[in-house]
């Protein structure tokens, strides 16, 4: 009878429990209605959003219901890398004007190749984002192609895809780009890839690797699919997405995302530096300056001078030096060019005179590095060696 009594509440308890309890629905409730409501005024939601998972999850559906892909009209959904390009495009007019091919593989352009590279030729590699891809210029007016153009009895293939992070692009060379059994790997490094790699939702979502004991651990893989995301929006609390917002926020702001993203971006680029050597095949980094970087842009009528080797730039020799491979950087010849009043901006990439300058500097420095000699040597010995055998 005691203890059965110590168990019933008295009504003063239980009008304490209900006030408690009516008290947090409301709270959450309110937080709720809040937060959907910002979110969904244009105005504020523009200056909530942020760089996080959340606030481009947002930013896809709304592209998404409007009939339109971040990603770009030539991508398609790929489980393990979250989209891909399309295979088999032809003649695709692209809002910008320029016109898109690509092969049966989903490589820019045209040409078609073959896993088992030809007798006597060598085969260059190019991973990257929309800068290798060539977003805003016409197919014969990416690097890739003008490195193909200019260098003799040479293969370039272009495996930049729009909106890449370095963790995909380490997926595709494991899972296409070592089947083409390339001589050299190249990395067109644009800095705002390492920025991506701490996401799992970017222009859509994405494999993403977490750093657990010192090495890579996958994770969101299978990436969900279009209809999967869109069926769960209805289901998740937009104040969990505000709360994530903010925080993400102030993570950036005492500099924690840029230290993660710096230190996943290291080992994603050691894992790309091994994977291109387990094959046999020379890896070469050549960092790409976009936007400021090519030139400062004005802030109340003063350009900021900039340090002699950027903090960028920096972070990528140190990893070139520590891995020993061969790093290219384009920014001195590019402001080089600015000066002399050459214009290298599309709307927000690269022109084909960029890209024609790019492609230039990294055709001289793979033969001012005796890469290329290197490469016709060891293929002259290979075919004398079959030939005696």
């Amino acid at each position: 009878m005691r203890a059965s009594g110590a168990a019933t509440k008295n009504p003063s308890q239980q009008r304490w429990i209900s006030k408690v309890l009516i008290l947090v629905v409301s709270l959450l409730v309110f937080l709720e209605g809040g937060s959907r409501l910002i979110l969904s005024l244009n105005s504020i939601r523009q200056r909530v959003m942020g760089i996080d998972d959340a606030s481009y999850r947002l930013q896809w559906v709304r592209l998404h219901q409007q009939h339109r892909e971040w990603t770009g009209p030539f991508a398609v959904y790929d489980p393990t890398r979250g989209w891909a390009v399309k295979s088999d495009i032809q003649d695709m007019r692209l809002s910008d004007g320029t016109i898109l091919n690509t092969n049966s593989r989903g490589l820019r352009g045209k040409t078609e190749y073959e896993y088992q590279k030809p007798t006597g030729k060598q085969r260059i590699v190019i991973l990257g984002d929309s800068f290798t891809f060539g977003s805003e210029v016409a197919d014969d007016d990416t690097y890739s192609h003008y490195l193909a153009s200019s260098l003799p009895n040479t293969e370039v293939l272009n495996l930049g895809v729009q909106g890449y992070g370095h963790d995909q692009m380490l997926l595709y060379l494991k899972e296409q780009g070592v089947k083409y059994d390339p001589d050299i790997v190249i990395v067109g490094f644009t800095y705002i890839d390492v920025y991506r790699n701490i996401e799992s939702f970017f222009a859509y979502a994405k494999p993403k690797f977490k750093v657990v004991s010192g090495t890579l651990q996958l994770t969101n893989v299978p990436v969900p699919t279009p209809d999967h995301v869109l069926a769960m929006e209805p289901f998740r609390p937009r104040a969990f997405d505000l709360l994530q917002i903010l925080g993400e926020k102030l993570r950036w702001t005492f500099g924690k995302n840029e230290t993660e993203a710096r230190e996943v971006t290291k080992l994603l680029l050691a894992q790309i530096i091994a994977t291109t050597r387990s094959i046999g095949a020379v890896p070469v980094f050549v960092y790409l300056p976009v936007h400021d970087e090519i030139e400062p842009v004005p802030q109340f009528g003063v350009v900021a001078a900039s340090p002699p080797v950027p903090d960028r730039e920096q972070f990528l020799s140190g990893i070139c030096q520590k891995e020993n491979i061969p790093c290219l950087f384009l920014r001195s010849r590019f402001q080089e060019e600015v000066k002399r009043g050459v214009d290298f901006r599309a709307k927000s990439h690269w022109n084909a005179k960029a890209h024609e300058v790019g492609g230039e500097e990294i055709k001289n420095f793979l033969l001012r590095s005796n890469l290329i000699a290197k490469i016709q040597n060891n293929s002259v010995s290979e075919t004398g060696s079959k030939a005696q055998n």
